[in-house]
């Protein structure tokens, strides 16, 4: 029963899109089903969800106040984990590190990364939104760091992992941190990404 259920939902979309929700769009999908925009959405990148803000880029953005909302930074649609709210804790990054990287002196937006501290995957809610869980990075460095090739002190000294070889693949290890205007980042997310990496 609930599979004729399902398979009702389906082809009643495919009728609405046949007869349209008005004059002019009448049979304009009319291939287009819900299962395919479910299977299309099932194959977005959330990296590629940034590149679209990115392409859409203003400078005048990190200027202004950024405030989040209840619903930023919950996971939706589960079965993609697309995650609401990125985008603003982003602009409140660039703003916090002045538009540039870190680590370096890469200052092209389309080059930074949203860097959380402790992944994502693992992270609460508030710990999501949490600025003191993120720091602006370029993709280089945003790699090293997600991957452990890279960490951080609690006075913010760079670390270097030995199971990487930084010398052949021509990577400086002269790196040093630029502090933040404000919201450093936390000690107890540095502290669990050194272990969770082996730094300590």
């Amino acid at each position: 029963m609930d599979a004729l259920a399902e398979e009702d939902g389906w082809q009643a979309w495919s009728v609405i899109h046949f007869y349209g929700f008005d004059g002019n769009s009448k049979a304009k999908y009319p291939k287009l089903t819900f299962r395919k925009i479910e299977d299309n959405v099932l194959k977005v990148n959330v990296e590629d969800l940034e590149e679209f803000h990115l392409a859409n880029y203003d400078d005048g953005e990190i200027l202004r106040k950024i405030t989040f909302n209840e619903n930023d930074f919950k996971d939706v649609l589960h079965t993609i984990k697309a995650r609401q709210g990125q985008y603003k804790l982003r602009k409140a990054l660039l703003q916090n590190y002045r538009s540039k990287c870190a680590l370096c002196s890469i200052n092209d937006p389309k080059l930074l990364i949203t860097s959380h501290i402790k992944r994502w995957s693992t992270a609460t809610a508030d710990e999501r939104n949490d600025t003191n869980n993120s720091i602006m990075l370029c993709k280089l460095h945003d790699g090293l760091f997600e991957h452990g090739y890279i960490s951080l002190t609690d006075d913010y000294q760079v670390l270097y992992s030995q199971n990487f070889d930084f010398k052949g693949q021509r990577i400086s290890t002269n790196l040093s941190f630029t502090l933040p205007k404000e919201d450093y980042p936390s000690n107890i997310f540095l502290r669990e990404h050194r272990l969770m990496h082996g730094y300590e």
